[in-house]
């Protein structure tokens, strides 16, 4: 069973070897980010004042009113793991700031050059560096930029590319959020070792999204399209806070070929928050648990 994951996990994440990289590369960073937007689907482009809304929309932070940061972990079936932090916070009046860190790793994969060379092992990482600004152009009108770098490693293969992200976010109603984005837009890039060769070009996974959100008393619904590597996606998210204290979610994400329902609960005491998510895979590629530290100060 080990070994049939280990496979799955290489051709659909990594087209391992070198120099035959497939061309869509930086794959760890395609999957939702945050514990409390996973657990909703990933339906997060209209859904503002949470740490992690700028990843979705860089409009995002417009509402917050002090300095929040959250820290997550992600384990992904049995050796692949994302770690983060992020944080949002007003500067002026109609500015704030947000950013953030996110890592991925993927360990202890084997592979080999050709086919008359053994097996060894190496690891592969991903990570992005990312921040940016909120701005209200009016009471009802955000908009949002974010610029980041990202940097993959695999074995001793390494590449970098600049990118960025813009958002707009409007309120239609009190209760009515509507959210438009496209982020990691920047060049293609390549892994290189000199004397060992480079890559073909890897693009990175620019992503395109609209949609909307319906709060209704404890109650909030949220709808995205969205659309990367040319696939356009379905997805929905409720979140139910029947008490102050405890919040219950679910989400469901169309035309994947493993993925589908989600769900989360949250508790907060004070000023802290901590958000699970609850990813189940299939074709025996087990079950994803998200996890989220959140504080304000």
């Amino acid at each position: 069973m080990k070994s049939i994951r280990t496979a799955i996990i290489v051709l659909s994440i990594l087209s391992l070897g070198v120099p035959s990289y497939g061309a869509s590369g930086l794959a760890l960073m395609k999957i939702e980010q945050g514990a409390r937007a996973s657990g909703m689907g990933g339906a997060f482009v209209s859904v503002p004042s949470d740490p992690t809304s700028a990843l979705y929309n860089p409009a995002g932070a417009v509402d917050v009113t002090e300095f929040t940061a959250t820290f997550g972990h992600t384990s992904y079936w049995e050796n692949i793991r994302l770690e983060s932090g992020f944080f949002a916070t007003n500067l002026f009046d109609r500015v704030s700031a947000h950013g953030g860190i996110r890592f991925a790793a993927v360990d202890k994969l084997e592979g080999r050059l050709g086919p008359s060379s053994g097996y060894e092992e190496f690891d592969a990482h991903d990570i992005s560096f990312k921040g940016g600004l909120s701005y209200k152009l009016t009471p009802k009108i955000a908009v949002g930029a974010a610029m980041g770098w990202y940097i993959e490693k695999i074995d001793v293969y390494r590449g970098s590319a600049f990118n960025f992200d813009l958002g707009l976010l409007a309120k239609l109603k009190e209760n009515i959020n509507v959210g438009v984005s496209v982020t990691d837009v920047g060049s293609d890039f390549e892994l290189t070792n000199v004397g060992l060769g480079s890559s073909r070009e890897i693009s990175l996974p620019t992503t395109f999204r609209v949609g909307g959100s319906y709060k209704y008393r404890h109650y909030l619904g949220a709808a995205d399209i969205v659309i990367r590597d040319s696939d356009t996606h379905l997805h929905l998210g409720v979140e139910a806070s029947p008490h102050e204290m405890f919040k219950v979610r679910g989400g469901y994400m169309s035309g994947y070929n493993s993925k589908n329902i989600t769900a989360g609960v949250a508790f907060t005491k004070r000023n802290l928050t901590i958000d699970y998510a609850f990813v189940p895979y299939s074709n025996e590629l087990g079950t994803t648990h998200m996890f989220n530290f959140t504080f304000s100060l």
